[in-house]
């Protein structure tokens, strides 16, 4: 059987060829590959960059822009995704990432670089949330699909650690904006791959579709809030700035709690937190996150 044409809507649970089906994790394989690379092989590039683009006090904006416009976009596209399909986020993830890339690479100053540092985020955020959630669309079995986001995960963690060594060896031996070329041949990659073989598999909903518009606007003002407060907390300590940070954080986040109760398809089911083995996956992540990045 031939592959699922780009314009053609399936619903959840028709079983795939497999061809097809491997051919387009070999494409999420790419994307997260991409953006795990992304998150960690800038670092080892800053000081070049600071060397060539000035600009010293916008130094932490360069990892603060991406991480704030990713955390944000992370629930929002991925609710999206379980409404309206996966596959045009993850295209789109895609386009928006690479240009972001691109944009990167042509900065000519540490305030165009922030700016494309959060465009990139953004292609950044879509696709993690998105792409992971494309496992069970393509094997419903789910010892299958345990194996596949297994890959998925292994793939994300091994280019992650893979990073540094790449951004120290790209800026040492071609120059800094390499590190934001290289992603341009693999986003092509992913794109093919993906538009070609990913099937735009839309879940059965039973009434009508009510997006929880203000439950994604708490969502982002609770993590923009916190991520703004860890970065300030860093580099200045507890200021003023850092508690009023966390007054609005734990207001806003009492506020979303509240509102996700009472809404119908909230984006955060309140059931979700009351399954001990999702919350257990929550803080296994968290650590796991928190090392790997405190050791890279």
């Amino acid at each position: 059987m031939s592959p699922a044409p780009s314009g053609e809507s399936l619903h959840s649970g028709r079983v795939l060829p497999v061809r097809q089906s491997l051919l387009a994790v070999l494409g999420l394989c790419f994307l997260l590959m991409m953006v795990a690379v992304d998150q960690t092989v800038v670092g080892t590039a800053l000081p070049t960059v600071i060397a060539d683009l000035k600009g010293f006090e916008l130094y932490a904006w360069v990892a603060t822009s991406y991480l704030l416009t990713s955390v944000i976009t992370i629930p929002v596209f991925g609710r999206l995704g379980d409404y309206y399909g996966r596959k045009p986020f993850v295209v789109a993830s895609i386009i928006i990432f690479t240009l972001g890339s691109m944009a990167c690479g042509l900065s000519a100053s540490m305030l165009q670089l922030v700016i494309a540092r959060g465009v990139q985020g953004v292609g950044g955020g879509m696709l993690i949330g998105t792409a992971f959630a494309c496992v069970p669309d393509l094997f419903p079995e789910p010892r299958t699909r345990l194996r596949w986001a297994v890959l998925l995960t292994s793939s994300f963690g091994i280019a992650n650690a893979f990073g540094p060594t790449l951004g120290g060896f790209l800026t040492q031996y071609v120059g800094w904006r390499a590190v934001f070329f290289v992603n341009l041949p693999l986003g092509f990659i992913s794109l093919y791959f993906v538009w070609r073989y990913l099937p735009h598999i839309r879940q059965i909903q039973g009434g009508k579709i009510r997006l929880d518009w203000p439950g994604a606007l708490l969502i982002a003002l609770v993590l923009a809030s916190l991520q703004l407060l860890v970065e300030r907390l860093a580099r200045h300590g507890p200021d003023a700035t850092v508690l009023l940070l966390a007054l609005v954080c734990a207001l806003v986040l009492l506020a979303l709690v509240a509102w996700e109760r009472r809404f119908p398809q909230p984006i955060l089911p309140s059931e979700l937190f009351r399954n001990k083995g999702v919350v257990a996956l929550f803080f296994l992540s968290f650590f796991t996150g928190f090392v790997m990045f405190a050791l890279l």
